[in-house]
């Protein structure tokens, strides 16, 4: 996942359980890319109003991307992006 190569580039950096089944910050929240996630949805995300499809991130260039949840060990909960308009 794209968070773990920037967060953890060498693979030996933190983690949870065993190191053939890492649990890192991204893929403890599967499925989860938006506010009100749960199985099966996921979550409230922004619409492309052009190609009708979902986001939750804004790039440069007006690019738009998905991005997962991370854990965030302060709550040890998932968050989602914040995004203003």
């Amino acid at each position: 996942m794209l968070a773990g190569t920037f967060t953890n580039p060498f693979g030996d950096g933190f983690f949870q359980g065993p190191r053939e089944a890492q649990l890192e910050a991204a893929s403890a929240c599967p499925g989860v890319y938006g506010k009100n996630a749960y199985p099966g949805y996921a979550g409230d995300l922004l619409v492309d109003p052009v190609t009708g499809a979902s986001y939750n991130a804004n790039g440069v260039h007006g690019r738009k991307y998905l991005l997962p949840a991370l854990v965030d060990p302060a709550t040890s909960s998932c968050s989602t992006l914040v995004l203003g308009n």
